[in-house]
């Protein structure tokens, strides 16, 4: 199972979303996009965050049971 692309469609998403949001924040200020800020773009971006460092983990430990496990005959 390869983790690589999946994982750099995830940071690409992540990447883009991020420069909309600052570009949004650039003409929306008020009291609305600070709450979705707060309750929704930031919990968010910390959960892709939090993914891409679980498929880092992941990726790693694939990459030790293919080298355990391959053959040497």
């Amino acid at each position: 199972m390869r983790v690589g692309s999946s994982r750099s469609q995830l940071y690409d998403a992540q990447k883009v979303a991020r420069a909309k949001w600052d570009g949004t924040c650039e003409v929306w200020n008020d009291a609305t996009r600070i709450e979705f800020e707060e309750k929704t773009w930031e919990p968010l971006d910390r959960q892709a965050a939090e993914v891409l460092r679980t498929m880092d983990q992941v990726a790693v430990l694939f990459a030790q049971v293919r080298q355990e496990c391959e053959y040497e005959g």
